[in-house]
């Protein structure tokens, strides 16, 4: 009995330093994906990259992108019309013309089943066509900060002006991931779509993503229980591509796996990737509250059109933001920013300012850098009220005012009455030398008359 408990404890030892040691052994860098990067969602700090700004195809991954602008340009519950030209090829939801889905319907076949053609639907139901729908995708693109994409179609099949970065698509995710709908939507592992006016069954969709479902006829599960989400992709110029998501212990990591060739690496080498690439970020990121590191929280500024009576003259105090903010990273990497965060630099960005601001209004901007690398952003806010200077009034004599700086009739009626007086200005001018002429003529005949009058005597 004592040889079995023995052997049965050293059996659970084994069992709880053996994920440990897996995890130290593992190495990303031996990763065959071309594009990868493993990026934490709270701070976008990447804790790992391989190719990420270089240019590949996303395939399907795509659709991330339209489905948050559908999430944010539509509405669930409105009900849309299929066009008359459905897209037919590549995966699909299998909508038929005339056909009349939610929205909400239409995007969960976009991101489940990676329907082509609902992707067509929803583009063509919000914008018009699917070259209108491309504008608003890189117009979207470019105000997250996604700097090396270009789109042309809403759902990714390919095209070679149609690209991204795996950088990009980190970036993508992790503004996207903030929205609810869209975390409630790319976590969910089935979805029943209810009979509609073309389908009197409805729709079953499964989730195409490995780490989030598996299918009743697949083999092997790679479901990866911190899974979050997102999509997956396939077309034979892009290969096989994953952007995933997953949470432990209040932390979020994305990865973005772009480039599996079928001859190259199995069907299912993104999903086994992913999941070790979760494990061994997990393991080796770490946070710390950016207040550990005593960064400099104080910018001045000077206030342009603060009161003359103003304590310091319109100089003003701007102060970071930051509460609640974190710096994630490696564990050796933080530690040597710990050790050196004398060097971290900050980078205001502030416009001008303009009185009035209250205490605690966002004036602004700062960001940390650390060896070329930022750190975190946070706001800039004022540290005190300031008011703005007061013209004063031009008042008549009598007190009735006139003129003022104050227009609330609007620029037409002032000029007016600009112009009215200055007339009758002129006019009583004109009068005034008239009456002073005409007195001078009087006076002066009296005196012609009055020395002819002598002449006579």
């Amino acid at each position: 009995m004592k040889r079995f408990l023995c052997t049965l404890l050293m059996l659970v030892f084994l069992l709880e330093i053996l994920p440990s040691s897996a995890l130290a052994e593992y190495d990303p860098n031996e990763i065959k994906t071309k594009y990868v990067v493993l990026m934490d969602a709270a701070t976008g700090n990447v804790l790992f990259e391989k190719n990420a700004d270089e240019r590949a195809f996303p395939a399907s991954t795509t659709k991330i992108l339209t489905c948050i602008i559908a999430l944010e340009e539509g509405d669930l519950d409105e009900v849309v019309t299929v066009g008359e030209n459905v897209e037919n090829r590549g995966s699909r939801m299998c909508i038929v013309r005339r056909e009349k889905l939610t929205l909400r319907d239409l995007i969960y076949g976009m991101m489940l089943v990676s329907g082509n053609d609902a992707a067509r639907a929803i583009a063509e139901h919000l914008a018009g066509s699917e070259a209108a729908f491309a504008d608003m995708m890189n117009a979207k693109a470019a105000s997250i900060g996604m700097t090396g994409s270009h789109f042309v179609k809403p759902n990714g099949l390919h095209n070679d002006d149609h690209y991204t970065t795996a950088r990009d698509m980190a970036i993508l995710t992790r503004y996207a991931m903030r929205n609810s709908d869209f975390r409630a939507i790319v976590s969910r592992d089935v979805y029943e779509v209810p009979p509609t006016n073309k389908d009197s069954d409805g729709y079953i969709l499964e989730n195409t993503n490995k780490l989030i479902y598996k299918k009743a006829d697949d083999t092997e599960s790679y479901v990866y229980k911190y899974a979050t989400g997102v999509k997956t992709g396939d077309t034979d110029q892009a290969g096989r591509c994953l952007v995933a998501s997953a949470e432990k212990d209040g932390v979020e990591l994305i990865a973005v796996l772009l480039g599996d060739y079928e001859y190259k690496v199995s069907a299912t080498y993104r999903f086994e990737t992913a999941a070790k690439l979760f494990d061994w970020g997990f393991e080796n990121c770490i946070s710390i509250s950016a207040s550990e590191l005593g960064l400099p929280d104080i910018v001045e500024g000077t206030v342009s059109n603060a009161s003359f009576e103003d304590p310091e003259n319109g100089r003003l105090n701007l102060i970071a933001d930051l509460k609640d903010k974190k710096i994630s990273g490696l564990k050796t990497t933080i530690q040597a920013i710990k050790e050196n965060a004398s060097s971290i630099t900050m980078t205001p960005a502030v416009g001008k300012l303009i009185a009035p601001i209250k205490k605690g209004d966002r004036v602004g901007t700062v960001s940390y850098q650390y060896e070329g690398r930022t750190l975190l952003e946070a706001d800039l806010v004022a540290s005190r009220d300031v008011i703005e200077l007061q013209t004063a009034a031009t008042s008549s004599p009598s007190g009735t005012p006139l003129i003022t700086d104050n227009n609330e009739n609007g620029d037409g009626n002032s000029s007016l009455l600009f112009w009215i007086l200055s007339g009758a200005a002129l006019l009583i001018i004109i009068a005034v030398i008239g009456i002073i002429i005409k007195n001078s003529g009087r006076k002066r005949r009296r005196k012609l008359r009055s020395y002819y009058v002598y002449r006579r005597k």
